[in-house]
């Protein structure tokens, strides 16, 4: 398979919504195409889209009663344990790459089928996990990595993050960058919202927004702890939230975003009303991550040509991120990607 380092990380890469009974979908990631369906015993299966016989794309294929996935041309079939045969030549048998699956979250995931790594673990304790979706991003992997790696565009894009633009000189911001991981620490005054936003929220007038976020690379995924405070820090409001991104390559210029929303209420006033305020987080996060699709468009067309780029302190993640993404997801050697900042 072309690009299989990455596959030895579980990826996230369909709703478990949407894969039905008897239902066959074609996944791609990193150009490797992938058949998907539900075997005996329901559980998400996995094989290269290519049928060993002769190539035949097995995602046109059905699903015999038992569950089996049969070729679309010469009707070779692919048991729950990855073992294919043909029908004509029953002798004739052969052992494919059965993916890793897992089925949590809402989701389905998928890695190679001798991986050693483990289930990234991103559920954080006394969180509540309230939606997830996915989004499509028509733009290469390292603009999508660049685009979570730095909130100079929130004031411009973002309707619900961040400050104003009258407010930028209110903000605070800090990186530090670990072996294989990096941090982001932000706060600034939060930007003006109508009063029935705020008081749902549990926002004061004045206050405060902070974002505290990690990029990890097994696999690639990003989460932003957003909270609010008074103007000096001292006083945490009630709602706080975690949004967790994983970034799953399709192709050179296609990837895959799916999201998970966690939410704390500490008052118990709004506890009442949880159910709505999931809703509607939800809502605002879906809004904000359709917003960086959108904007990822006008993204650079050749994102490796950047060594000009004149790079802000709000853009300090990006040339460690874009490294490590190469090194420790890719499997890159070490290479200049993009020029520092001086």
């Amino acid at each position: 398979m072309k690009n299989s380092y990455s596959l030895r990380y579980p990826h996230p890469v369909l709703l478990s919504s949407k894969l039905k009974r008897k239902k066959i979908v074609e996944i791609v990631i990193n150009d490797n195409k992938f058949t998907l369906f539900r075997n005996k015993v329901n559980k998400p299966q996995a094989v290269p889209s290519a049928c060993p016989h002769r190539g035949a794309n097995l995602a046109k294929g059905k699903l015999n009663k038992n569950f089996e996935l049969i070729c679309p041309y010469h009707a070779w079939k692919i048991n729950h344990k990855g073992i294919a045969s043909s029908p004509s030549a029953p002798k004739r048998v052969c052992k494919i790459h059965n993916l890793k699956t897992w089925e949590k979250y809402g989701v389905i995931w998928v890695a190679n089928e001798d991986t050693t790594e483990k289930f990234p673990d991103f559920m954080e304790d006394n969180f509540s996990l309230v939606g997830k979706f996915s989004q499509k991003f028509e733009a290469p992997i390292n603009v999508v990595i660049d685009n979570f790696s730095e909130i100079e565009h929130a004031f411009k894009v973002h309707r619900f993050i961040g400050s104003d633009k009258k407010d930028l000189h209110t903000v605070n911001f800090s990186v530090s960058i670990e072996e294989e991981e990096t941090k982001g620490i932000s706060s600034g005054k939060y930007r003006k919202q109508p009063f029935i936003f705020r008081k749902l929220f549990g926002i004061e007038k004045g206050d405060y927004y902070h974002n505290d976020w990690s990029f990890k690379f097994k696999p690639l995924n990003a989460s932003y702890k957003n909270y609010w405070t008074n103007k000096t820090g001292n006083k945490v409001r009630s709602n706080q939230y975690i949004i967790t991104t994983f970034f799953t390559p399709i192709t050179s210029n296609k990837v895959d975003i799916f999201v998970f929303v966690q939410m704390s209420i500490k008052n118990k006033l709004l506890r009442k009303i949880k159910s709505i305020l999931s809703f509607f987080t939800v809502m605002v996060t879906k809004y904000e991550i359709w917003e960086d699709a959108k904007i990822a468009r006008f993204a650079p067309e050749k994102p490796e040509e950047n060594t000009s780029w004149k790079l802000t302190s709000f853009d300090k993640q990006i040339f460690h991120n874009r490294k490590k993404a190469e090194r420790i997801y890719f499997g890159i050697q070490e290479k200049n990607t993009i020029a520092e900042e001086v």
